[in-house]
C-alpha cells in the first residue's frame, strides 16, 4: 500500500503541540513529545541545540503518528538519512505530502539508547516538552 491510499485510510490525531506520550521500543519504553508544525522535524536540525536535552540522553527519533484505520501509526516520512526525494516518483512525493496532512509531527527520546536515563520515559516526556514549550516562546 502507498501512502496516497494510506492517507485515504488516515486521520489526523487529537494530539496538540507539547502533548506527551509514551512507546515502548525493542529495548526501553521511549518519551515523545508532539512538536508545533513550524519546528523542524529533522532532530539533529541546530534548531534544537539550545534546548537541555542532557537528562533523556539527548533526541534520537523524529517522525510523524498518524491514526490508520483506528490504530496509531509511527511514520518516517522525509527525514534524512532514510529520505531521498531525488528517488522519488512525484507520485510517491503527493503521497508523502498527504500523509503529513493526516499526520502531527513528533521527536523524542530512547529511555535507554546508550544508558537508562534518571528520569524514564514519562518524566522525561514532559521534561523535553518544558525545553520545547520554552525554545517556542523564543521563536515567536
Amino acid at each position: 500500500m502507498d501512502y496516497l491510499d494510506m492517507a485515504n485510510k488516515s486521520k489526523k490525531p487529537a494530539l496538540k503541540p507539547f502533548d506527551t506520550l509514551t512507546k515502548f521500543g525493542p529495548y526501553s519504553e521511549n518519551g515523545y513529545v508532539i512538536i508545533p508544525d513550524n519546528f523542524p522535524t529533522d532532530y539533529t536540525d541546530d534548531f534544537y541545540k539550545n534546548i537541555d536535552t542532557k537528562p533523556v540522553h539527548g533526541l534520537t527519533f523524529s517522525g510523524y503518528i498518524s491514526d490508520f484505520d483506528g490504530e496509531q501509526i509511527w511514520l518516517i516520512l522525509d527525514q534524512k538519512p532514510y529520505f531521498d526525494d531525488e528517488e522519488l516518483s512525484d507520485y510517491d512525493l503527493k503521497g508523502i505530502e498527504a500523509m503529513k496532512q493526516k499526520s502531527v509531527k513528533v521527536i523524542g527520546f530512547d529511555d535507554a539508547h546508550i544508558v537508562q536515563n534518571e528520569m524514564g520515559a514519562k518524566k522525561g516526556a514532559e521534561y523535553l516538552a518544558e525545553q520545547l514549550k520554552k525554545l517556542n516562546e523564543e521563536v515567536e
